[in-house]
């Protein structure tokens, strides 16, 4: 009998631990003998949801208080879920992950058997105050940046009306002026009919 059949695999030899067990890595009580290597599409999933994170902490509204958004939105593996999840929280985040319903599977993808699982990211404010700190040129820009347009307009309408002014001026002078003319014209005029009558009347 081989050695691998008596002790029942090679896992056998290290207390059901497979070659990382109890003192040579795992202290988790199951074997990995058998495990499948992670495969690289899981692990760039992983470098994936980081980076995604990375991006959605210091630019997620957090004035009201903690927000939760489900922002990976592609299946982790189990090891990779857990791994993601312990990487949110040195940030002083929380990682929670849910499994898809049939329904929502199927609009994804309905040739896939299993379903997927998709992970939100709680941020609190003082978790993203910590990471602004540390990350200050990833701060969103003031609010009055936004809205210094609206203050140049308002100037380009006092400027329109300062310079209207004069004209509005202009315009009630002439009309003051030929109103003044007026009354002089009909002086003049009443000045001369009295001269010709007191001429008559003589």
């Amino acid at each position: 009998m081989c050695l691998d059949c008596k002790y029942g695999g090679l896992g056998g030899l290290y207390g059901g631990r497979g070659f990382g067990g109890g003192l040579f890595g795992y202290d988790d009580g199951f074997s990995r003998a058998n495990f499948a290597p992670v495969s690289s599409r899981a692990k760039n999933a992983l470098e994936d949801a980081k980076r995604i994170f990375l991006q959605h902490l210091p630019t997620v509204d957090t004035s009201r208080g903690p927000v939760t958004t489900e922002i990976i939105n592609f299946h982790l593996v189990p090891d990779m879920r857990k791994a993601f999840n312990k990487y949110v929280k040195e940030y002083g985040c929380h990682g929670t992950s849910r499994q898809l319903t049939r329904a929502e599977q199927d609009l994804v993808n309905k040739n896939r058997k299993s379903l997927l699982w998709y992970t939100s990211v709680t941020v609190t404010p003082q978790a993203q105050q910590a990471y602004l700190q540390k990350n200050p040129h990833l701060a969103p820009k003031p609010a009055a940046d936004a809205q210094a347009p609206v203050a140049g307009s308002s100037s380009s309408a006092s400027t329109s009306t300062s310079v209207n002014a004069p004209t509005q001026d202009v315009a009630g002078q002439i009309a003051k002026n030929k109103l003044n003319e007026a009354i002089s014209a009909k002086a003049a005029t009443n000045t001369t009919l009295k001269k010709v009558r007191g001429r008559k009347n003589a």
